[in-house]
């Protein structure tokens, strides 16, 4: 049983991206402070978890014959390794999208929706026959579509209509996600130029971090500037405190990236 469930935690890589799920439970006290004690917030913490662990697993699945050819990913990637075999990789991948989207659906329609693009973008970044992942650009756009805008929407949409108050959060996560998927590219250039993946980072060849990181993180401050302005006074130090556990995981999160890019676990693209 603890084998198994190694197995299911390197599938679904569930290590790469729970702890900034956990953000969700700030920005849900930012979006709605009210609500944060309420049975949506665990609906839709679980929700994300599990539509987020279906594109990852997804991904596995899609990847698993690219992923042979590499040691490291080979050793990671249960499908590829023969520890999961394909055909159950794609039965858990879609129980876990089924659960996902059920767990919306029991919110409202319109956060279901979203959930159905949110899961259709995920797909075709990874499914082979159109893989967003390899195609410049798209790879960037869909990463943010997914990851980014509509994971974060259907956050927000559960506890209040669309207003001008969800601009400012945008501005937050849409330049982290850019961030994120940019990072990933670098870190992964030379297996993704064996593996004939051509994606922005393939085809650009290099990009200035520093600059992106800078105007990145100007945009993600005027939009935490804009929040602090527009929230509810009384909630204050609350939402300075929510605002820093929200900021040291965005920021760890990049700075993970960068230290692996420091330390040369990525070839130099130029």
């Amino acid at each position: 049983m603890y084998l198994q469930i190694q197995v299911l935690a390197r599938f679904t890589r569930i290590k790469a991206y729970l702890p900034t799920l956990f953000t969700i439970i700030p920005l849900i006290f930012l979006i709605s402070p009210q609500n944060l004690l309420s049975f949506t917030t665990v609906v839709i913490f679980l929700a994300n978890l599990f539509l987020t662990a279906f594109i990852y697993a997804y991904n596995d699945v899609e990847d698993a014959a690219d992923d042979y050819n590499i040691l490291e990913k080979r050793r990671r990637n249960p499908i590829a390794n023969e520890n999961l075999s394909k055909t159950h990789g794609y039965i858990i991948s879609f129980i876990l999208l089924l659960i996902g989207l059920s767990l919306l659906a029991a919110i409202s329609t319109l956060v279901f929706l979203l959930g159905v693009a949110l899961s259709l973008v995920g797909f075709f970044y990874s499914w082979k026959p159109v893989r967003f992942k390899s195609m410049p650009f798209m790879d960037i756009i869909s990463h943010i579509i997914c990851l980014g805008a509509l994971q974060f929407l259907i956050t927000y949409l559960a506890f209040r209509p669309i207003d001008l108050f969800v601009i400012p959060f945008l501005m937050i996560i849409l330049p982290f996600s850019l961030m994120v998927e940019v990072l990933y590219e670098l870190r992964d250039f030379n297996v993704d130029r064996d593996t004939n993946i051509q994606n922005t980072i393939q085809r650009l060849g290099k990009v200035n971090l520093k600059k992106l990181l800078i105007a990145s993180g100007a945009t993600a401050l005027v939009g935490f500037t804009l929040i602090f302005l527009t929230i509810q006074s009384e909630y204050g130090v609350l939402i300075i405190l929510g605002s820093i556990i929200v900021s040291i995981a965005l920021v760890s999160k990049v700075n993970k990236f960068l230290t692996q890019t420091n330390a040369g676990a990525i070839g130099n693209p130029n």
